[in-house]
């Protein structure tokens, strides 16, 4: 047994954040994309968890949702079909080209000006708007510097 929770731990490393118990429970229900929800926030920090459509037992994934109830819409839909380690990878991959997507979104938007700011601290998830604010801090330092 210990053999093979270690190959699905090998092919997705965010389970060995999971106890043998929890591994095979979701080993267990392999037919429920579902049952992976209540296990994300360990798998992956600050998610509660995902949002599936509306259709009864969809496999279809839309997006995830944080503990401070923050949604981010994915730039494209996961679907959970296969083995669970290999659509959590999918997952991962999703999570990391939304937010960058978001980013790249978030900086061409920055208002250059900075009277819109406030407006714009709320366009993007917050883990977005953070990167961007500081990646121009950074440049408006540099300049200020450079001029000196």
């Amino acid at each position: 047994m210990e053999s093979y929770l270690e190959t699905k731990r090998s092919a997705f490393p965010r389970f060995y954040f999971l106890s043998n118990d929890e591994l095979l429970e979701i080993l267990s229900q392999t037919r429920n994309a579902q049952a992976v929800q209540p296990h994300l926030g360990k798998c992956f920090d600050n998610v509660v968890r995902v949002e599936f459509t509306k259709v009864k037992n969809s496999d279809e994934i839309l997006g995830m949702i944080s503990s401070e109830k923050e949604y981010v819409e994915w730039s494209e839909p996961v679907y959970a079909r296969g083995n669970v380690e290999y659509w959590l990878t999918n997952i991962e991959k999703m999570m990391r080209k939304t937010l960058y997507d978001i980013a790249v979104r978030a900086r061409l938007e920055y208002p250059e000006d900075g009277r819109h700011r406030d407006d714009w601290l709320f366009l993007a998830c917050a883990q977005c708007t953070i990167v961007v604010d500081q990646m121009k801090w950074t440049e408006n330092v540099t300049a200020a510097i450079m001029d000196i």
